[in-house]
């Protein structure tokens, strides 16, 4: 017995061109500034950052380091990859690293990116500013005028997973056998956020965002799955 076929309806597109560049200047938010990643102004602070923190890498297709060196040299070589845009994470003002992370699979033509690279350090995760970064990456991507923004994981990561839903990504499907990585199987989550959703979802995050959400120790004071929540189910 076969499976029923599944076609999605014909959507035509007679005014598509292309997707922009990534941005090549600062991307500055109310607090914190991404800015590009330069290996060898940054790398060595980059290291340093993740040094001794061997779990950091567990899920990741790369890492841990060795040595500095080791680390400069696949730094090097990710930032010049033509599809990958990659940026450090700082408090606003300043140009100290806290982590990095940036866009990888861009594709203008298709109007399709993929946020990756997703490197905090233990002082970043969870905190306003790690949500702004990824706000700000979002909010860069489809002003450029990209359609899909996807995010992918190992499916054993599951801190990973929680992240993109909590992001508002959707689900979309599990990649099998998709990588071998450090000699074991991967399967990789596939989610998504369509430039359609993301008009929806901007004023949640503008919302949770807002300095009146969180205290004075920087403690937000409504998670940002309400704000979310309440665009999808309107009272």
């Amino acid at each position: 017995m076969h499976s029923p076929q599944i076609f999605s309806p014909i959507q035509l597109l007679p005014d598509w061109r292309s997707a922009g560049k990534a941005p090549e200047a600062a991307i500055h938010g109310e607090t914190v500034s991404l800015r590009p990643l330069d290996a060898p102004r940054h790398g060595a602070a980059l290291f340093r950052l993740f040094a001794g923190d061997d779990g950091h890498w567990e899920h990741l297709p790369y890492g841990p380091f060795a040595d500095e060196d080791g680390f400069m040299t696949w730094l090097a070589l990710t930032v010049a990859q033509s599809d990958t845009a990659l940026y450090i994470v700082c408090a606003k003002d300043s140009e100290q690293p806290l982590g990095f992370l940036g866009y990888r699979q861009m594709v203008q033509a298709h109007g399709a990116i993929e946020i990756g690279h997703v490197n905090f350090s233990a002082s970043l995760r969870r905190t306003r500013l790690a949500t702004e970064a990824a706000f700000l990456l979002l909010k860069a991507a489809f002003e450029l005028g990209y359609r899909r923004c996807e995010w992918r994981c190992d499916s054993r990561n599951a801190a990973s997973a929680a992240a993109a839903r909590r992001l508002g990504f959707q689900f979309e499907g599990t990649l099998r056998q998709a990588m071998v990585v450090k000699r074991r199987n991967r399967d990789t989550h596939v989610f998504s956020m369509l430039d359609g959703e993301w008009e929806a979802l901007r004023p949640a995050y503008a919302a949770y965002l807002a300095g009146g959400n969180f205290d004075g120790a920087g403690k937000q004071r409504r998670p940002l799955a309400e704000f979310l929540g309440e665009v999808r189910e309107p009272a």
